[in-house]
């Protein structure tokens, strides 16, 4: 068992041993949000990870640096990636893998006829080479990804499959106890709540960065899908899995420390949802700051829902962590405007 905190200097000093590649704008912004506090009757604080600067910015792009470092040492002259057709991640995976020189092979889960806008629209832009596929259900990816994979291989090639790659999971987590140290130099008091869209390895990294450090604060995830399996025991393998590779083996977590809610998903990933929309629109009219309606705007109706029903008390200090995806925003704008992106706002 950790029988005391580790400082956030000697964190930073362990993570220095994991291989990366600087790609992020770091840190990120804290940014107060006076009138939405004034009005939910808390101290709210966004983290602006969709201010990382890779194509959009985004959470994902923390994870890349540790990802890409992999993918560079591997000898790969080619990069394999599957995930939904309307993936954030594709598209900051697209431009890291630019940055390094890399082509890469995104193959996406949606309908051929897929309209070209969001984050699909960037993947283009971006160059790479994109091949979106009709599966039932996304656990079929990994079956599709690693045909293409062999594919690759024999035409001579060296590709490299970032969904099966050991750090797929634990680079999420350490860029998110990474992200939690930043918050805690940046706020200087403590806080009594994180919230963040997380289906499972950000939430890891929250998690552990909260054991590691001794943070008191409550974290909480809201999940945009509702995955495969109880994503709180995914959340607490993940968890233990990078302690693990931080020569950390006396931590460990069980599913019942993972604060996780799958609430807010609505009909089904990638489907936005009426309070989702409008916790959008709250923020972007209070506040100035634009969410997405497929994760962020979600995970902030989560928020807001329990400012509402009292689960975060009034004078409460909350920090939202932004996780970016406003791409995504271009592609629903009918239902956007439908649901009063065209009215005035509030001032």
């Amino acid at each position: 068992m950790l029988t005391r905190p580790m400082t956030r200097e000697q964190i930073r000093q362990t993570i220095a041993a994991i291989p990366r590649i600087r790609l992020a704008h770091l840190p990120t912004p804290l940014q107060p949000c006076p009138r939405a506090s004034r009005d939910l009757g808390i101290d709210l604080l966004v983290k602006r990870d969709d201010l990382t600067g890779l194509a959009f910015g985004g959470n994902k792009t923390r994870n890349l640096e540790f990802r890409m470092a992999e993918a560079r040492n591997s000898g790969a002259d080619v990069l394999v990636f599957g995930v939904e057709v309307s993936s954030n991640s594709a598209r900051q995976t697209a431009a890291a893998a630019n940055i390094l020189g890399l082509p890469v092979v995104l193959v996406l889960r949606g309908r051929p006829d897929t309209a070209v806008d969001g984050n699909l629209l960037v993947d283009y832009l971006l160059g790479a080479e994109v091949r979106i596929v009709d599966l039932p259900a996304d656990a079929d990816l990994d079956a599709e990804v690693a045909r293409v994979v062999e594919s690759l291989r024999a035409q001579g090639r060296r590709p490299f499959n970032l969904n099966a790659a050991p750090m797929f999971a634990r680079a999420s987590a350490l860029a998110y106890l990474e992200a939690l140290l930043e918050i805690q130099d940046q706020l200087g008091v403590q806080a009594d709540f994180f919230y963040m869209c997380s289906g499972s390895k950000g939430m890891a990294g929250l998690l552990l960065g909260q054991r590691l450090t001794g943070e008191s604060a409550s974290i909480v995830a809201v999940s945009a899908t509702h995955g495969r399996g109880d994503p709180r025991a995914v959340t607490a393998r993940i968890a233990n899995e990078t302690a693990d590779l931080l020569g950390l083996a006396d931590v460990r977590f069980t599913l019942e420390e993972v604060n996780l809610t799958t609430e807010y998903v609505g009909e089904a990933y990638g489907i936005p949802t009426a309070a989702g929309n409008a916790a959008l629109l709250y923020l972007a009219r209070t506040e100035g700051i634009l969410l997405d309606p497929v994760y962020t705007g979600k995970a902030f109706a989560g928020l807001l829902d329990h400012v509402r029903t009292g689960k975060i008390p009034r004078g409460a200090r909350v920090v939202f962590v932004h996780t970016g995806g406003q791409a995504a925003l271009f592609s629903f704008s009918k239902a956007l405007m439908a649901a009063g992106a065209g009215a005035p706002g509030r001032k």
